[in-house]
């Protein structure tokens, strides 16, 4: 092992005690600091040891995996160790009930319950599962591409429109629902202005919970900050292709303006966040349009207000939260309407799942 790989050995072993802390305050439970270990030859990617009341993770854990899933995996052994040393009944089936109990007092993942085996791929890195609703929506976005304005407008106010009757039946049948997380990592020590307010569009109109959190990257030793959503599956699916989409388009749409303008680099904020407040003034039109045609009277941001099923959800995974307002950033006024009148024309399109002063910054859930 060379000095840079030892050093980064150190920087993950920190790291890992500061997790741990921050894990027994986020979800306020009292353990004893354990001794961390990293092992080269462990084939289990994690595991406690409660006569020597160490913790270890596998190295090839934090090599192959994104923090979130060695979180995830430091949980599952905190869990071990709290059913040792808090509930008093470590000589019960390892995971039993009281591992089971421990799980839910530490929020644990349901698919990192389980003893050995592989790795979960979560939803981040699978895609999403295929559905009916999914499945239209994706024919709906594939017409959004026609030439033809008006029908590429339509058939986006037909996905907007079945993903809001989709979710209000869901909670009018109380129907089971598989909840999750997805995180979206622009890479970045600072999420930008245009991303916080693609963000807020998707936790209005797209039905997903947001938080901006940080997020620790084992490659470099840096810590970033990320955007993570939960929701309903199918509901994260489409967000996440909403995020891309609007992230690709935003560039696109600034080169051509730029050329056909000459403007410098100085103006493509104002520019952003103007394409991206006329977007979401359309799809509040669109909103209030849908609700005139149901005669339901819940606009699409309140819906996750109304889904007990996510809530529990969302408070399993985030128990201390707070609110933080951002004020939008001065903007050039006659580049942002330039921006605007195009994002009132913007249309959403290209199947989910195909990755490759300025206005209403919306409220951001921030985590740590």
């Amino acid at each position: 092992m060379n000095e840079k790989e030892i050093l980064l050995m150190k920087t993950w072993r920190r790291q890992l005690a500061q997790e741990y802390r921050h894990l027994c305050w986020l979800y306020r439970v009292r353990l004893t600091v354990p001794l961390f270990e990293i092992r080269d030859g462990q084939s289990r990617a994690g595991s406690w040891s409660p006569g020597q009341e160490t913790l270890s993770l596998a190295s090839w854990l934090i090599r192959d995996h994104s923090w979130d899933v060695v979180l995830e995996v430091l949980k599952h052994e905190m869990s071990h160790q709290y059913v040792q040393q808090v509930m008093g009944r470590g000589d019960e089936m390892p995971h039993g009930p009281a591992f089971q109990e421990a799980c839910d007092r530490l929020g644990v993942h349901p698919e990192f319950r389980v003893s050995q085996g592989a790795i979960p791929r979560l939803l981040g890195k699978e895609g999403h599962k295929s559905c009916a609703m999914l499945s239209k929506v994706e024919k709906l976005f594939a017409l959004a591409q026609s030439a033809n304005e008006h029908e590429a407008s339509l058939a986006m106010e037909k996905a907007n429109a079945l993903l809001r009757r989709y979710n209000l039946e869901r909670l009018d049948r109380q129907s089971a629902t598989d909840y999750d997380y997805l995180i979206i990592n622009p890479g970045a020590r600072r999420i930008g202005a245009h991303q916080r307010l693609i963000a807020a569009i998707l936790k209005d109109f797209f039905y997903v919970n947001v938080v901006v959190a940080r997020q620790f990257e084992a490659k470099s030793g840096e810590t970033l900050r990320v955007i993570e959503l939960t929701g309903a599956k199918e509901n994260l699916a489409v967000a996440v292709h909403v995020y891309h989409f609007l992230v690709r388009r935003l560039e696109y749409l600034w080169q051509e303006y730029r050329k056909c303008t000459g403007a410098s680099g100085r103006e493509k904020n104002s520019y952003w966040l103007g394409v991206l407040n006329g977007f979401r003034e359309k799809l509040t039109l669109q909103d209030r349009q849908a609700m005139r045609a149901t005669g339901n009277e819940t606009e699409s941001s309140l819906v996750c207000a109304s889904d007990p099923g996510l809530i529990r959800y969302y408070r399993s995974r985030y128990p201390r939260l707070r609110t933080v307002q951002h004020n939008g950033p001065r903007v050039q006024a006659d580049i942002y309407q330039a921006g605007q009148k195009e994002g009132k024309q913007l249309v959403i399109h290209k199947g989910v799942g195909a990755e490759g002063g300025g206005g209403n910054m919306g409220r951001l859930l921030v985590e740590g």
